[in-house]
């Protein structure tokens, strides 16, 4: 079982125009207004804006265990021994080459992990500067596992499921880590709204998931652009996952009454409930065919919620598609202001 969410944080941006052409000049000389919008929005903020409030927010949620950052595919932070409490030592490398990277940028990606109450999570902040009109321009994806429901290294099959099925079973158990969970996206959103106070952070999903085994194909790490990523699969990949997937899957229908969990394939995307009739034979919902569509989160065509300009692009568990696109659409509207005074890009030249 995986539990996922997702948090994204509006900031001040102006739309990207193109270049009038010849009939936008002929209209332009009779006294009309051509639109010369494009539909990408250039958000106002810069790199070290994001990276000093991200600091700032994970240790008012005691999340310092820097993992890595990454700036226009340059590594300038990797915790390869696994050292604890060393997200100072991530912004000390961000602040060497501030220079370079601190303002003008194409895309950021810091991660952090998390351990609590029993919890491991993941929780990875990314930011571009060009995205879709009203998508926020910072996304922060947490993705934990219940470290009871986790295979240990060299654990075997049945060593794991005589450990790991005591919990597995136990609905209230279950509940309670989708609870403390919850608990800890709420206060990463709280932390990030005290930190960046011109821009607005709202939590789109929370939520539990249980991954549908497939025989045939295992999890798989997928790139950080993948519509439907998941960090924790991508910086802690486990052989053994599918043997923790089938376990959670015959322990769901084992139960009197299933959770009202989310059930995802084995590329992360929503495909019903636990507590779906008929969900053992397939995918129950409408809006998720069962596979990746192979869209990326910067294309805003693929895979779009039905929004509307200066609505909501919200997105929730009750949806269907807890991992929809949520780069795509006219919605959310933009507010807050530049974060930075209006100085500076939110990184550089995507399509949210």
């Amino acid at each position: 079982m995986k539990l996922y969410g997702t948090i994204a944080v509006h900031v001040q941006a102006a739309d990207i125009l193109r270049t009038p052409k010849f009939l936008d000049k002929v209209r332009r000389a009779f006294g009309g207004k051509p639109d010369l919008r494009t539909g990408k929005m250039r958000a106002a903020i810069e790199a070290t804006a994001i990276v000093e409030a991200t600091r700032d927010a994970l240790r008012r949620v005691g999340a310092t265990n820097a993992v890595s950052l990454v700036i226009d595919d340059t590594v300038l932070f990797h915790d390869r021994d696994g050292t604890p409490d060393d997200l100072g030592d991530l912004f000390l490398a961000f602040h060497d080459n501030s220079s370079v990277f601190g303002q003008g940028f194409t895309e950021l990606r810091l991660a952090v992990e998390h351990h609590e109450a029993g919890l491991h999570i993941v929780l990875e902040v990314q930011g571009r500067t060009e995205h879709a009109r009203g998508v926020p321009a910072v996304r922060i994806l947490v993705s934990g596992r219940i470290e009871a429901l986790t295979p240990n290294p060299g654990e075997d099959a049945e060593a794991y499921r005589k450990r790991a099925e005591p919990v597995a079973t136990d609905p209230k158990a279950l509940e309670m880590f989708r609870v403390q969970f919850d608990g800890f996206v709420a206060r990463v959103r709280e932390a990030i709204a005290a930190a960046m106070p011109t821009a607005r952070a709202e939590t789109e999903l929370a939520e539990a998931r249980v991954v549908r085994p497939d025989a045939r194909v295992a999890e798989q790490p997928q790139p950080p652009s993948a519509r439907y990523y998941d960090p924790y699969v991508a910086y802690y990949p486990s052989p053994m996952g599918s043997v923790a997937d089938m376990l959670m899957w015959s322990a769901m229908f084992s139960m009197m009454m299933p959770p009202h969990f989310v059930v995802v394939d084995h590329h992360n995307q929503a495909q019903g409930f636990v507590d779906d009739p008929g969900i053992q034979d397939g995918p129950t919902s409408a809006e998720s065919p069962g596979a990746d569509d192979g869209g990326s989160w910067w294309d805003g065509d693929a895979n779009r919620q039905a929004v509307t300009d200066g609505g909501d692009l919200g997105g929730s568990s009750t949806d269907g598609d807890g991992g929809g696109s949520w780069w795509g659409g006219d919605s959310g509207g933009d507010s807050g202001g530049g974060f930075d005074g209006g100085g500076g890009d939110f990184g550089g030249g995507g399509d949210w």
